[in-house]
C-alpha cells in the first residue's frame, strides 16, 4: 500500500495524544483527492510544530463515501499565533478572517477553498447552555473529541498520515446509521440547547434515509426540552430551515411534533400527522423551496395570525416573512389548467416564487388525493408576458384618456387596466384603448373593481 499524503517527506505535523488505526483504503485513496489548500495550510501548521485535523461534517461524509461540503480542521496552535503567521505569508491567495477567533476559530481561505480552523478548546461550563463561559485552548485531540456533541462528529483524520482518531465509536455508529451522543446525553444536551435541534435534523440523511436516534438520547431530547429557550431565536429559525429542506422533511417534523418540540419552536400545539406536516414528504418538494414556503405549508390548516406568531418568535427576515405569508394566503387556491388568462394572473401575483408555489400546491392538493399534474404541464407550456410584467397604460395616459385626476378612483382603473393587460397577455397600446372604450368605470363604484391580486 502507498504511503498517505505527507508521509512521504516534508514536515509533519505532531501526532495525536488518542488511539488511531488506518484509513480504509477508500478513504486513503481519497485523501489524495483533496483540494490542494488543504494540503498547504497544514503544511504551514506543521512548519509551527503544531498537530492538525480535519474534523467534523466532512470526516463523517468521506467516511459514508460522500463528497464534504464544508472543512473543517482543529490545531494546536493558538488562534492569534495561527493567524499571524498565515497574515505574514507571501502567498497572494491567503485571505485570513478572525471569524470566531474569541471561541479559537478562524477562517482560511485559499485559493478560493474555505477553511475554518479552530485551535482544540476544553470548555469548563456553559453559564448561558449556548456558549462556554470559559474557552481553555489545548493541545489533546482526545479532550476536544470529547466535548463534541454526537459520536458521528467526534472522528478525526490525521491526512499527512492518513490515521483516524475515533475515541467514541463514530464510525460503528455511522455504520448503524445511529445518532448517539457523545458521553451522558443529558448532559450534552444541557450545555447547548442547539444540540437539540442538531439530533433531529441530523437523522434525515437525504439519498441515505432516515437515521435512528438512539435510546437514551432520544429522552434526552424529551427531558431537557427547556434548553431551547436558552437558544437564540435566529439561531432555531436556521437550524428549523435545514429540517425544513431535507429530503425527509415529513417525518422529521412528525417526530419532533410527537415528542412537542415542534409546539416550542412556533407556540402552536401540532399533530404528528397533521396535513401541513404530512405533505412535507411530498417529493415535489425535493428541490429548492425556500423554507418560508415550507413553514407556511406546516400551517396550511391553521390561521395566518398562527403563522404571523411564529414568524414573529423565530425572527424571520422582512423578506422570508412577507413570502410565508402570501404563500399561505394562496395555498389551496391554484387557477384551473383550462383558463390560461387566470393561469397569467395567478403567476403575476406570485412572483418570482410562482415555481415554488406550484410545487407547494401539487404537494397540498395530493395530501388530500387531488392532482395538479395538468396544472404543471400547462403552466410549464404558459409563455411569458408579451408586454412583461409592468402596466402599459400608465398614470398620466389614463388621466389624458378620462379625465379623471389623481386619487384612488385613478390607482384602482389603472390596476384594472393591468390585470385586464395580464389575462389576455395584451402588448399594444391600441389593445388598451379598446378595452379602456368597454369599461363601465363612470358610473360605478371604485371599490367594487377587480384587483390585481388573487384569489382573483
Amino acid at each position: 500500500m502507498s504511503l498517505p499524503p505527507g508521509a512521504q517527506g516534508g514536515s509533519l505535523t505532531t501526532m495525536a495524544d488518542c488511539s488511531a488505526e488506518l484509513l480504509p483504503d477508500e478513504q486513503l485513496a481519497w485523501l489524495t483527492t483533496l483540494p490542494e489548500p488543504i494540503h498547504l495550510l497544514i503544511s504551514q501548521i506543521a512548519e509551527l510544530e503544531g498537530g492538525c485535523w480535519l474534523v467534523g461534517g466532512a470526516v463523517r461524509e468521506a467516511l459514508l463515501g460522500s463528497v464534504p461540503v464544508d472543512w473543517d480542521l482543529t490545531t494546536t496552535i493558538h488562534p492569534q499565533r495561527l493567524l499571524q503567521h498565515l497574515r505574514d505569508m507571501p502567498e497572494e491567495s491567503v485571505r485570513v478572517i478572525p471569524t470566531g477567533i474569541r471561541f479559537g476559530t478562524i477562517t482560511v481561505i485559499w485559493s478560493g477553498l474555505k477553511m475554518e480552523v479552530t485551535t482544540l478548546r476544553s470548555e469548563s461550563s456553559f453559564a448561558d447552555g449556548r456558549r462556554p463561559e470559559i474557552v481553555d485552548f489545548g493541545d489533546s485531540l482526545g479532550i476536544d473529541l470529547q466535548r463534541r456533541d454526537f459520536t458521528v462528529n467526534s472522528m478525526a483524520i490525521d491526512i499527512q498520515r492518513g490515521l483516524l482518531h475515533d475515541p467514541n465509536q463514530g464510525l460503528l455508529d455511522l455504520r448503524a446509521r445511529l445518532i448517539r451522543a457523545v458521553g451522558n446525553p443529558r448532559r450534552r444536551i444541557a450545555e447547548d440547547g442547539l444540540r437539540l435541534l442538531r439530533a433531529y435534523r441530523f437523522i434525515d440523511r437525504g439519498e441515505q434515509g432516515l437515521w435512528t436516534l438512539e435510546h437514551e438520547l432520544c429522552n434526552a431530547l424529551q427531558s431537557e426540552q427547556t434548553m431551547l429557550a436558552k437558544v437564540a431565536a435566529e439561531r432555531k429559525w436556521s437550524e428549523l430551515q435545514r429540517i425544513l429542506c431535507g429530503r425527509h422533511a415529513g417525518q422529521v417534523l412528525s417526530l419532533m411534533a410527537s415528542h412537542r418540540v415542534l409546539d416550542l419552536l412556533v407556540g402552536e400545539s401540532f399533530l404528528d400527522d397533521e396535513g401541513g406536516i404530512s405533505a412535507q414528504g411530498n417529493p415535489h418538494l425535493s428541490g429548492d423551496v425556500p423554507p418560508a414556503m415550507r413553514l407556511a405549508l406546516m400551517f396550511a390548516q391553521r390561521a395566518r395570525e398562527s403563522l404571523a406568531r411564529a414568524a414573529q418568535m423565530l425572527i424571520l427576515s422582512k423578506k422570508q416573512r412577507s413570502l410565508a405569508l402570501l404563500s399561505h394566503r394562496l395555498l389551496g387556491t391554484p387557477p384551473s389548467h383550462n383558463d390560461r388568462g387566470m393561469m397569467r394572473l395567478w403567476r403575476q401575483v406570485v412572483g418570482d416564487f410562482h415555481q415554488h408555489q406550484l410545487l407547494l400546491e401539487s404537494a397540498w392538493a395530493e395530501a388530500g388525493d387531488g392532482d395538479l399534474s395538468d396544472l404543471r404541464e400547462q403552466m410549464a407550456e404558459l409563455p411569458a408576458l408579451r408586454a412583461g410584467s409592468l402596466p402599459l397604460a400608465g398614470g398620466e395616459w389614463i388621466m389624458e384618456s378620462t379625465g379623471l385626476g389623481k386619487g384612488p378612483r385613478l390607482g384602482r382603473l389603472k390596476e384594472w387596466l393591468h390585470r385586464i393587460q395580464i389575462e389576455r397577455d395584451l402588448f399594444e397600446m391600441e389593445d388598451m384603448e379598446d378595452v379602456l372604450a368597454t369599461l363601465h368605470w363612470q358610473h360605478t363604484d371604485h371599490e367594487t373593481w377587480p384587483r390585481l391580486d388573487w384569489p382573483a
